[in-house]
């Protein structure tokens, strides 16, 4: 298991489910088992590491509900939700996302996104996509993994929000 170092910044892992936690043609609203498994499975290597629940499945549950449908040791890093951005105009789940990290105080925290819908990002922002049928694959976990490994070069807050 990777080591915590003291100066480790906290990283934000801002998480889709539809087209990553499950696929898209698995049962509605159950993650499939495979695509958990090896999302917390990487998690387990980066303690720095904290969710933060991207998926339109934020409107109709609760955090507590949503946090038990990850593993026990998982469940308390699921820090919290993205606000819901007004309108869904071009690049709004990014909004979100900045919103999420502004009310916060985060904005210059390192922070990377996984969804399968890459076109909701635009360029330069850090996105792992996953596509939709295979879910969270063993090629987005050596991908998160990798990422992981060295914050300090993932996506900041900064230059973005006037893009949007």
């Amino acid at each position: 298991m990777t080591s915590i170092q003291p100066t480790e910044p906290r990283v934000y892992v801002f998480l889709d489910f539809d087209g990553v936690m499950r696929r898209l043609s698995s049962k509605p609203f159950r993650f499939d088992a495979d695509c958990r498994e090896r999302f917390e499975n990487v998690l387990r290597e980066y303690p720095h590491a904290r969710v933060v629940i991207a998926s339109i499945w934020r409107l109709g549950l609760s955090l507590d509900a949503l946090r038990k449908m990850f593993s026990p040791d998982i469940a308390p890093r699921i820090v919290g939700v993205t606000p819901e951005a007004p309108g869904l105009v071009k690049h709004y789940r990014l909004r979100e996302v900045l919103g999420y990290l502004k009310r916060h105080g985060a904005s210059d925290a390192p922070w990377i996104i996984i969804d399968d819908n890459r076109a909701q990002y635009p360029e330069g922002v850090k996105v792992i996509p996953t596509e939709p049928q295979k879910g969270f694959d063993a090629r987005a976990a050596a991908e998160l993994s990798m990422e992981l490994q060295m914050p300090g070069g993932m996506g900041a807050a900064a230059g973005f929000g006037a893009q949007l």
